[in-house]
């Protein structure tokens, strides 16, 4: 079947057209707990507003290998990786509000500063104490909206329980006139995409819990029987073996 370019663009534009990098919006849903609200700068507005570069954070899948004598090796999957860290990146304002918000985030994490003295408590830490996750983690949520300039459509990637692991540094030079941009990158707990789908309870039962239920009831199970004796019957040996068997068969199934 030949190329018919007409057909690709139609297909497209059912589709909302293509994809543009620039249809985003980074939002922080909430202020980090330890972290004090500016009453001259708007924290979570300025995060969004300056943010201009964020990724979707890759899903990579751990894998082993297994060897079979004779065959070519097979590829298992083992576990999910935590993605990240991811990096952002962020214009920065003369008035160095958004630097002064990053800098306050990182010292809710380890207090990386002695200028209130050696035994000063910033947040209750000592100078190069570290926080608890608490405090400083946060949730940010990642939208990527449709090109076909309807704002409720949009794909959502929501990090939970992330912070900075590194604030990059800003490059000053007398000979540059251009804007400058700070690097930060985060790491995440968890990680839900919008095209997530919904789970429901396991029925699966609690695990080891109910392994060791099975084991003592089987152990119940077969002190009976041996406390109560020879059996007094043919159909009385008949029913000991069905009720282990029974006990059994619950232990192993």
């Amino acid at each position: 079947m030949p190329f018919n370019i007409s057909e690709f663009k139609s297909q497209f534009d059912k589709q909302g057209g293509p994809a543009l990098a620039n249809l985003f919006e980074v939002q922080l849903l909430n202020l980090p707990k330890g972290m004090t609200p500016n009453e001259n700068y708007d924290q979570l507005r300025g995060f969004t507003f300056f943010c201009h570069k964020m990724d979707i954070p890759a899903v990579a899948i751990n894998s082993a290998d297994i060897a079979y004598t004779g065959q070519m090796k097979r590829k298992i999957p083992t576990a999910v990786q935590n993605p990240g860290p991811m990096t952002a990146s962020f214009f920065v304002d003369s008035n160095h509000n958004l630097l002064t918000f990053f800098h306050n985030w990182t010292q809710l994490i380890v207090n990386h500063s002695k200028g209130s003295g050696m035994y000063k408590e910033v947040d209750g830490k000592l100078p190069h104490e570290v926080g608890f996750k608490k405090d400083f983690a946060c949730d940010l949520l990642i939208k990527h909206y449709s090109s076909d300039t309807n704002f409720d459509v949009y794909y959502e990637t929501h990090l939970r329980g992330a912070w900075p692991v590194s604030v990059g540094a800003l490059s000053l030079d007398w000979a540059a006139g251009n804007t400058l941009s700070l690097d930060v990158q985060f790491t995440m707990s968890d990680i839900e995409f919008g095209s997530d789908r919904t789970g429901k309870t396991s029925a699966r039962g609690s695990g080891l819990l109910d392994v060791l239920g099975d084991i003592a009831g089987f152990a119940d199970t077969v002190r009976a029987t041996v406390k109560g004796g020879k059996p007094t019957s043919i159909q009385d040996a008949v029913n000991r073996l069905d009720r282990l068997g029974r006990s059994f068969d619950k232990l192993s199934g």
